[in-house]
């Protein structure tokens, strides 16, 4: 799943939240909203890599 996929379910997730729900109810959505954070800081790490990637060869080619 995408980035901005994930970011709106969590927006979601936390909306939910705040309208007010059962204990319960609030500690599945908050264990949602973790796994999803989880995911999308592995998909920013993923791209942190690859823009290190290319700024490393654009960095190669400027020194040639």
């Amino acid at each position: 799943m995408d980035l901005e996929k994930q970011l709106k379910k969590l927006e979601e997730l936390t909306k939910m939240m705040e309208s007010g729900v059962s204990i319960e109810e609030g500690l599945k959505l908050f264990e949602q909203g973790v796994a999803i954070t989880k995911d999308c800081m592995t998909m920013l790490k993923e791209y942190k890599g690859k823009l290190t990637e290319i700024k490393a060869d654009m960095d190669a080619l400027l020194d040639e």
